[in-house]
């Protein structure tokens, strides 16, 4: 799917829909039905399964400085009023992060976005609204609109282009890796995620974070939750203790030119 088009992937799934014609005209409505429902099936599952390589490539780990024990972690949700918190605890720890940031949310909070970058991170494009129950149904008009105007506000808040691209709760559709493409994005997905939004248990987002660590790996936790700075504060403390340092990536196109 990396090197198709918008247009090129609306008729091959325009064609794949002939199928169950094709079978009802050749066998039966009970042939035709099953290979219909087996290419929805198909379908749904890959859009579900985060890391399909079939929808075009996510990242789960970015290019590490080579012998060193280093990850590169990444916040989503923001900007919100824990954004300060989240900036100060990184700097305790001379730790760098990639921010994904909801377009809606950085036109409300543009000094915290600037700040961000003040700071020496890095920020990435999580749609303008983050629909993340919807956006793996949307159609490419939908989804254009979704990245372009968060694509949009940033540049517009800091002059700057982000090339980095996640997902709202990393589901992506067989239209998404054309219109990337299109607006210079790569999408990124995780090595490791805590499920910080549906769990409170700092032990359990810990574990689900740390295990089976290796260099480069991509951990994605979350903000804009009361527990998300604890969350924070303990995996800082967690890789510290264990030699480990929240790099950004050595080699990445992190903005385009302006």
């Amino acid at each position: 799917m990396n090197s198709l088009t918008v247009r090129s992937t609306a008729c091959l799934l325009g064609l794949a829909h002939l199928l169950p014609a094709a079978a009802v005209w050749v066998w039966s409505w009970p042939a035709g039905l099953a290979v219909m429902a087996a290419l929805h099936a198909a379908l749904l599952g890959t859009t579900l399964r985060v890391h399909s390589t079939f929808l075009g490539s996510a990242r789960r780990e970015a290019p590490a400085v080579r012998g060193e024990k280093s990850v590169c972690l990444t916040i989503d949700d923001g900007p919100c009023a824990d954004t300060g918190e989240l900036l100060d605890l990184l700097d305790a720890h001379q730790a760098k992060a990639v921010f994904f940031l909801i377009g809606e949310r950085a036109a409300a909070r543009p000094d915290e976005v600037r700040e961000i970058l003040r700071r020496g991170h890095l920020i990435g494009n999580h749609t303008w609204t983050h629909p993340a129950g919807r956006f793996w149904s949307y159609g490419p008009r939908r989804q254009r609109r979704e990245i372009l105007q968060c694509q949009e506000t940033l540049h517009g808040l800091t002059g700057r282009t982000p090339t980095l691209f996640r997902a709202p709760a990393g589901f992506r559709n067989p239209f998404n890796a054309p219109i990337l493409r299109e607006c210079g994005l790569e999408a990124w997905g995780w090595w490791n995620r805590g499920f910080d939004t549906r769990t409170r248990s700092i032990p359990l987002i810990l574990r689900r974070l740390t295990r089976r660590l290796k260099p480069g790996a991509i951990l994605l936790i979350h903000q804009g939750h009361p527990h998300h700075p604890k969350v924070l504060r303990r995996l800082l403390e967690w890789l510290t203790a264990e030699g480990w340092h929240c790099r950004l990536p050595e080699e990445p196109a992190d903005y385009a030119d302006v």
